[in-house]
């Protein structure tokens, strides 16, 4: 009987603590990571390079569960560096437009919670130098990509370790996505 008892009362505090979220909570979020493409073709060595992402983000708590909803807007530069053959090493580097759509758990103790999540990305491909390796090679403008992550939320701040798998940005010929370990920052205004 005592157990239940513990039980409960930690279920209650947890619904009690979720329910002292704001419904909406808007914030802008920034995140630094390593990418690189994976190339559905063999003959091609990739090294990781630098990613960064930053934008805004919106996200809407669910009354008395621990569920939430999350939209962001990000702006996206990400690449990498390949060697075909004996040729000199080249960087890809690809900049677009994401909208991540999350759903996520969260158990919250106070003004700290730990999160759980994942999503799909709709990617639209802004900028690319492409055509300065290959004419053959046309672009997707648009695709579908997913991520998964954990993260922390500490009163209006955010902490998110993710990885991301971008969409096929190649049209025809062999595949080209993008990979990203990310870890991001944010921080909710309101």
């Amino acid at each position: 009987m005592k157990k239940l008892f513990i039980i409960l009362a930690f279920v209650a505090f947890q619904f009690t603590a979720q329910a002292q979220d704001q419904l909406l909570n808007f914030g802008v979020k920034g995140s630094i990571g390593m990418s690189n493409f994976s190339f559905g073709t063999s003959g091609i060595d990739t090294d990781t390079r630098q990613s960064w992402e930053g934008g805004l983000m919106l996200r809407a708590n669910i009354p008395v569960l621990p569920i939430y909803a999350q939209v962001e807007a990000l702006y996206t530069n990400v690449g990498n560096t390949f060697t075909v053959g004996n040729q000199a090493p080249q960087e890809l580097v690809t900049n677009r437009v994401e909208i991540p759509m999350i759903l996520g758990a969260k158990i919250g103790l106070g003004d700290v919670s730990a999160r759980v999540f994942g999503g799909i990305i709709a990617q639209k491909t802004v900028r690319d130098n492409l055509s300065e390796f290959s004419n053959e090679v046309e672009l997707n403008d648009f695709g579908w990509g997913w991520q998964a992550g954990v993260g922390a939320d500490f009163k209006k701040f955010t902490l998110d370790l993710k990885y991301q798998k971008g969409a096929n940005i190649a049209a025809h010929g062999p595949s080209i996505e993008s990979n990203q370990y990310l870890v991001s920052f944010g921080y909710f205004i309101w």
